[in-house]
């Protein structure tokens, strides 16, 4: 009897534990979601990716706050409108500044971290289709594919998305 009562205890704190753990990561949910059924992304959710990824920002952050902490990390230009449309050597500009320069193109490197040379890059790489144009706008869902084929292709073996896959 006694051993049921610690069971059903251990059960009811696991639950209890796992309901406010849930709740810390409802935002995080939310903004993916609204990402996910963005019919253009918006530089407001690019950059909270990015400020998110680089822990610049909690996952409870605003857009303007994920805006302004890359404009003040030095990583964008200029503070864009968070509610703007993203245009695609823009997210490509942001994304590969998530990832130390030398996983970058040269160009890249040597302009100092140009968008028309991340856009190559990338389009080069095969991340970004070749047929695409660099002003287009392009919707969350392929916003976020981008972004993991570049932590796919980019990011360290820490962050673990490093996917060998064996023939």
């Amino acid at each position: 009897m006694y051993c049921k009562i610690i069971f059903v205890k251990k059960i009811f704190i696991l639950l209890v534990c796992l309901f406010c753990f849930s709740g810390v990561y409802a935002q995080s949910a939310d903004v993916i979601t609204q990402i996910i059924n963005a019919s253009e992304v918006t530089y407001g959710q690019v950059c909270y990716l990015s400020a998110v990824h680089q822990k610049l920002i909690k996952d409870n952050s605003s857009m303007k706050d994920a805006v302004s902490a890359l404009y003040n990390a030095g990583q964008i230009s200029e503070e864009y409108d968070a509610n703007e449309p993203a245009k695609l050597n823009d997210i490509a500009c942001i994304y590969m500044k998530m990832w130390p320069d030398e996983k970058a193109g040269i160009m890249f490197r040597v302009t100092g971290g140009s968008k028309r040379y991340a856009y190559k890059y990338l389009k080069d790489m095969g991340i970004i289709l070749a047929s695409s144009d660099a002003t287009q706008y392009v919707t969350g869902r392929e916003a976020l594919n981008i972004l993991t084929a570049c932590m796919v292709e980019f990011a360290p073996e820490e962050e673990g998305m490093n996917m060998k896959i064996e023939e």
